[in-house]
Parts: structure tokens; sequence; C-alpha cells
């Protein structure tokens, strides 16, 4: 099994955080022993977002996240190409506005891959399926 981890679940994931859901945490842990966990490098952007506007992430924290996305074998950064491109525009903006959101759906999308996230716009949207 692969999955897409949004940029809460990777985070949270790697922190060994309580607040992934049962199933979230079963689904991530499958795929790292498995067929891996796919991230999208506008992830990347969106958690150096993160440490610029809520501070909830830290610098020298992003930089951990992104040594472990960079060296582990589990985890594939996956490129804003030109099929996530087309599959981030062809997703009505009065469902999801947050650009980060949807370079990370377009991803998902654009892969079919499952999309680990709790986020409730993307779920509600019902683009990708969503593991939670």
């Amino acid at each position: 099994m692969r999955v897409l981890a949004d940029s809460h679940a990777v985070v949270w994931y790697l922190q060994g955080s309580d607040r992934l859901s049962d199933r979230a945490a079963q689904a991530l842990t499958e795929c790292e022993e498995t067929d891996g966990i796919v991230v999208s490098v506008a992830t990347l952007i969106d958690l150096w977002y993160v440490t610029q506007t809520t501070r909830k992430l830290t610098e020298a924290h992003l930089a951990g996240v992104r040594s472990v996305l960079l060296s582990s074998t589990a985890f594939t950064l996956h490129p804003i190409d030109l099929a996530v491109v087309d599959a981030t525009t062809s997703i009505a903006r009065d469902l999801l506005a947050d650009p980060w959101d949807r370079f990370i759906v377009g991803t998902a999308s654009a892969l079919a891959l499952p999309l680990v996230t709790r986020d409730e716009a993307i779920h509600d949207a019902q683009i990708v399926p969503v593991i939670w």
C-alpha cells in the first residue's frame, strides 16, 4: 500500500504524535514498511510557511523533517510536475482555496493515491480518498 501524507500528517507521524488518528497512524506505518509514503514538495513550502506565520513549527524542526524525507527510502518527495499542475488547476477554487492544500490534493489525484489528512475542507471536497 502507498499513500500521500499531508503536511501535518507527516510531521505528526515523524514526531510519533498522538494527534494522528489510529487509522492514519496505522496506514502510515504500514506504508512505511511496504510501498512507501509519498510527500508533495509543496509540503516543504507549506511547512516553511508555518515557520513564518503561526510558528507551530520551528525552522530547526523543519530542517529535521526535510532531512528525514530526503534520506529515508520509506519516503518519496514528489515534484510539482505537469500532471500535478493539471490536477491542481482542475480543482474548483470554491472547494479548496488554500494553495498548499490544492497542490497536495492535486498530487494525490495525479498519482491516484489516498491522502492521509485531518483537513476537513479536503475531506469535504471529496476529490481524493481520505484516510483519517
